[in-house]
């Protein structure tokens, strides 16, 4: 047998993940709509699966504040007020420009460090821009401002990001739909790196906000249904 053999790990996805990543698809596209009410059992059904995985998922949804638990233990899809809609991008103006300024106290090398890791997040949003898929597009655009926040070094900051990401990308989502992003995106995000390059802690600042506030003016302003992707509703995939 070749001694320099060398194989991968299988990778084994419990069932509990596929309900769990599925369900989230369908709530991120908007498929599933705000308010909308999901019985365990008729997802399990229409799933193919037992209930125990879906009331595993439907958990870690809740968790995500995707889902509501409600009090006769049914589960609703998350209605976003303009109220928490304002306070995720809040929470994100905060800590992407204490990352920022962190980076460039770092210095040089750091700087360089970041700008390599954002281009390459960026090159991934392009090419996703390219593709048309206005989901895949939310997710390349949440893989920058991630790249960014974990490039700041502060654990804690990148666990309260984590804790946001299922509500950002769901954000994210549902402006794509309601305004589909083009070249301006690429120019909002290429600003980011260039105020990181010219080490200007101001610069990053005003323009980490301006981007975000004006995401969130563009999304407060619209409606459920112009967020939402017109794609069926819980279906069996394969």
């Amino acid at each position: 047998m070749d001694s320099e053999l060398r194989l991968a790990p299988l990778q084994f996805t419990s069932t509990t993940d596929r309900v769990y990543t599925e369900l989230r698809r369908l709530i991120i596209s908007g498929s599933l709509a705000p308010g909308q009410a999901l019985n365990e059992k008729t997802v399990a059904d229409q799933l193919g699966v037992s209930r125990s995985p879906v009331r595993e998922a439907f958990q870690r949804l809740v968790t995500e504040r995707l889902l509501l638990a409600e009090r006769n233990k049914s589960m609703t899809v998350k209605e976003f007020t303009d109220a928490d809609i304002r306070e995720i991008y809040d929470a994100r103006i905060a800590i992407e420009s204490h990352a920022a300024r962190t980076i460039i106290d770092a210095g040089d090398e750091q700087v360089d460090r970041t700008i390599e890791q954002l281009e390459e997040a960026l090159h991934s949003l392009r090419d996703q821009l390219d593709d048309g898929d206005r989901l895949a597009v939310a997710q390349a655009d949440l893989g920058f401002h991630q790249a960014l926040v974990k490039s700041g070094g502060n654990s804690r900051l990148m666990t309260a990001y984590d804790l946001l990401s299922a509500e950002t990308v769901t954000c994210m989502a549902w402006l794509e739909n309601v305004r589909p992003s083009g070249t301006e995106l690429m120019q909002d995000h290429r600003d980011f790196i260039d105020a990181l390059r010219a080490h200007d802690p101001e610069q990053i600042t005003a323009i980490i906000a301006q981007h975000l506030s004006r995401a969130n003016s563009n999304l407060a302003a619209s409606t459920p249904a112009e967020r939402a992707i017109a794609n069926p509703a819980v279906e069996p995939h394969s």
